[in-house]
């Protein structure tokens, strides 16, 4: 790759460009159990499973899943949460030479039937909280097969036994499969299958995932993920993440795994470096995490802004209570770092929070910070080595701009995408060709660049605000300028009413625990450091905000509450 202005700032000991093997997602795992067998690979509410369990229960299901008719190409869905069940599912639908398809656990029946319908998944692995959507959406799928698990089934023993007798009917634990063709248990899949698959002749370039994406911008379209995409990913993370210890480290996994992010940072760098992971079930339990993290020490947490910004607020962390010193290296994505999150986070624990960027479609990350050196705060960072972008002008996405200038972002490099599932339309828009022959993702993200190569995201094109006088709004702008507001623990920012050419900034915010702020108060503070046109004319306090099941708030949400809003007073 030629020489570019951002390489002069990678970190010592990081390169420009690497060597990938060819190997696929299944010989990370191998290679791991072989070296580190009795290592813990996963630990969950206490429990551990070694890299050896790991390997020979993903073998057991993989051989369940060929004599259930899976060849290699199927997809198969992954409707599950955080648990030791989502990964064993991942490895051994790899095995087999499927592709992965994963769903949001949170997802309606109508939302899982419509990605399993679209994926044309065969089988599908679900909790029983979920049993019954699935149970729902199944006529409307080629769902052939589905295999149930229950929450509890890694538990370690008294806590399996309490959470029996506690919390297993009364929270919606329990499923009668009974009656229902074709549906098994879990554990009894793997009980009664061969001890090995049958070899299955898997390519880098072969499909390894469909990950759904934008869910947040219009509807939900699978990225197509090689293996080769998914493994160049996991080596250029960690060849940046300098200064770790292969099988060393302990990463905590609160991020969900049916998310690009989770998949290839938490798991799959995981087991490729013989980390231990910490899995757990629900991030949003923040006491709960709190005191995790206390107990098990990670030395690795990648999260999302509201994640560092619920865990530096709460009144716990605050008073000293837990301990967080035990962080090294913490890489933020799916939305902007607000800056006074990062600040507060980084002095709490003593580690390293820097913000970085990726998409779906990049398996995800592109871009970050460096670890050791150089972070330049507000921005995404610097592109990963092998990974190459332009900007391009907003109009037309044809005209490369300079240093300074607004434009989309443009991306290559080895962990962009195939394309999208059965959208040729929609691959041939995002994916576009140069005169040399060189595949740029174009992200839809506007951004600058500086004179070193470092990028600022201004914002998603489709998010801009339409201020009166044809000037362009971004709400990301405005939105590091509440976090700043001592009292603002959450900010986010749309244009009102939604969809009209003239629109006026409405801001949304939650405030941190024992503090108080009124609608002027914003306003005054926001005047002080924006201009007039994008200082919000209105403020709504909240409890919280809409988000999506990896904690990016959900902007669009915001804007259609809106809509209902004027709709409903409209009709009235």
């Amino acid at each position: 790759m030629e020489e570019r202005p951002w390489h002069r700032y990678y970190d010592p000991g990081v390169p420009t460009t690497l060597d990938y093997p060819r190997i696929n997602l299944t010989d990370l795992l191998a290679r791991t159990a072989a070296a580190h067998p009795d290592k813990p690979a996963l630990i969950f509410l206490g429990r551990a499973l070694t890299f050896r369990e790991l390997e020979v229960l993903s073998d057991r299901l993989s051989a369940a899943l060929q004599e259930m008719g899976v060849a290699k190409g199927d997809r198969v869905s992954v409707f599950l949460p955080n648990c030791p069940q989502t990964v064993i599912a991942y490895e051994a639908i790899w095995k087999a030479g499927a592709v992965a398809v994963p769903s949001n656990p949170l997802y309606t029946a109508d939302e899982f039937a419509h990605q399993a319908a679209d994926a044309g998944s065969r089988v599908a692995f679900c909790l029983t909280l979920n049993y019954a959507r699935v149970r729902q959406a199944r006529p409307d799928t080629a769902l052939e097969h589905v295999i149930v698990t229950r929450i509890k089934e890694y538990f370690p023993p008294l806590l399996r036994a309490l959470f029996t007798i506690a919390k297993e009917r009364r929270d919606g634990h329990r499923a009668d499969i009974s009656g229902d063709p074709h549906t098994y248990w879990f554990q009894e899949v793997i009980a009664s299958a061969p001890q090995e698959p049958e070899p299955v002749g898997i390519d880098p370039s072969d499909l390894a995932v469909l990950m759904y994406t934008g869910g947040t911008t219009g509807t939900p379209k699978g990225a197509m993920l090689t293996h080769r995409n998914l493994v160049s990913n996991s080596r250029q993370g960690q060849a940046w993440s300098t200064g770790l210890v292969e099988a060393g480290e302990i990463m905590l996994t609160a991020l969900p795994l049916t998310h690009s992010y989770a998949m290839t940072v938490c798991m799959n760098h995981s087991i490729d470096r013989a980390y231990t992971q910490v899995v757990v079930p629900d991030a949003r339990d923040i006491p709960g995490l709190l005191k995790t993290i206390h107990r098990y020490r990670p030395t690795l947490v990648p999260g999302v802004p509201a994640l560092y910004a619920a865990l530096a607020n709460h009144p716990a962390v605050q008073q000293r209570k837990y301990d967080l010193t035990s962080v090294k290296q913490c890489m933020s994505g799916a939305a902007g770092l607000p800056p006074e999150v990062q600040r507060r986070f980084q002095e709490i624990t003593g580690g390293r929070l820097v913000e970085g960027y990726g998409l779906s479609e990049a398996s995800p990350v592109t871009h970050a910070n460096p670890l050791a050196t150089q972070d330049r705060i507000g921005t995404i960072g610097i592109p990963f080595p092998d990974t190459d972008c332009k900007i391009v002008d907003e109009e037309t996405e044809t005209r490369i701009v300079g240093p300074g200038e607004r434009g989309v972002l443009c991306i290559s490099g080895p962990q962009v995408m195939a394309g999208y599932w059965h959208r040729p339309e929609e691959t041939a828009a995002t994916l576009v060709p140069d005169a040399a022959g060189t595949v740029w993702l174009h992200t839809g993200d506007i951004a600058v660049m500086d004179e070193d190569g470092f990028f600022h995201i201004v914002d998603r094109k489709k998010d801009l605000i339409l201020a009166g006088g044809g000037l362009n709004v971004y709400p990301r702008e405005i939105e590091d300028v509440l976090y700043q507001h001592p009292a603002v623990a959450e900010a986010a920012v749309i244009g009102v009413p939604p969809n009209s050419p003239d629109q006026r900034v409405k801001a949304f915010i939650v405030l941190r625990p024992g503090t108080q702020a009124t609608e002027e108060d914003i306003i005054e503070f926001c005047r002080l450091h924006l201009a007039r046109f994008k200082v919000p004319k209105f403020v709504e306090f909240r409890e919280v905000l809409p988000k999506t099941f990896v904690g990016k708030v959900l902007r669009r949400e915001l804007s259609a509450e809106e809509q209902r809003r004027l709709e409903g007073s409209a009709g009235a």
